[in-house]
């Protein structure tokens, strides 16, 4: 799910400010910009991470400052000084002119005083809070978010369930449509026929054996047993991957319904119901 958050985090020596942006998607897929010289807490980063978000595109922003107060340790490269005056002296000797070297050309000289990188892990908890701060905000969103998503999703239930009401008490008529169908039919092939009685007879039977093949109480029930269920999720710690597994068992049960009762032409209702599925496969995509 979507988010964004921001958290901030200082002492008397650094001042951090982590920004967490996420976009939906299947995987967890995590990309933390930070600088080289914090480059050794990307582990701790990533562990704290997965403890709030398990799905999703996640950007994390890690910026700090320094206080002026903060002492950069500075080296000193004794060995190349000691060569930059050789060479100095070199020069003189073959100049024939004293050459004198002040500090002032010492400190010029860039590769002989180097600045040390500094110590960052006495600085890890801080880090740590900003981090978590910027977390717990984004993880606020996404509830924020999922909330919405589960008002969404059970409006379309209740469609879908108000929906297979309506076909179950239209499937209850298939005996009777099929049997007026069917002897209409017949009655037509066979109008010089004398034994009226037995053709109806065989009629009925063969009525009866095609409203047998056409019973839809089996599907009707799974159908309400899926929707019941979730229900019982969107109320739960419930997983995307199950809610998507759902759909797809509801999917296939309405096809099967608009396979069996295509003689009593509920091709509308049933469109109507896998419309809503699409839209609820659609919405599970981005819960966790």
């Amino acid at each position: 799910m979507t988010g964004y958050g921001k958290g901030e985090a200082t002492n008397n020596l650094i001042n951090v400010t982590v920004e967490i942006k996420t976009i939906n998607s299947k995987a967890l897929d995590v990309r933390i910009n930070l600088s080289r010289a914090i480059n050794n807490l990307m582990s701790t980063f990533n562990e704290i991470l997965k403890k709030y978000i398990k799905r999703g595109k996640v950007d994390v922003f890690i910026n700090y400052k320094l206080s002026p107060d903060v002492e950069i340790p500075v080296c000193v490269n004794y060995s190349m000084a000691k060569t930059y005056i050789n060479a100095i002296n070199k020069i003189s000797g073959l100049t024939g002119k004293e050459i004198s070297i002040t500090m002032r050309d010492l400190l010029s000289m860039h590769d002989i005083f180097m600045k040390e990188e500094i110590d960052f892990s006495k600085f890890e908890p801080v880090f740590i809070e900003a981090f978590e701060s910027a977390l717990k905000k984004v993880d606020e969103e996404r509830i924020k978010e999922g909330e919405k998503l589960k008002q969404d999703i059970e409006k379309r239930l209740e469609k879908i369930e108000a929906t297979v009401r309506k076909i179950e008490n239209r499937s209850k008529e298939i005996s009777k449509i099929l049997f007026e169908k069917l002897k209409e039919k017949v009655s037509k092939l066979l109008e010089d026929f004398d034994d009226k009685e037995e053709l109806t007879k065989r009629v009925e039977l063969e009525v009866a054996l095609l409203a047998e093949k056409q019973d839809v109480s089996e599907e009707i029930t799974r159908l309400y047993s899926h929707i019941k269920r979730f229900r019982e999720l969107l109320n739960e710690d419930f997983s995307g991957k199950t809610m998507d597994f759902l759909c797809q068992e509801m999917h296939r049960e309405i096809n099967t319904l608009g396979s069996k009762l295509k003689e009593i032409n509920i091709t509308e209702p049933i469109l109507q119901i896998k419309t809503e599925i699409a839209r609820i496969k659609e919405q599970v995509q981005n819960v966790e």
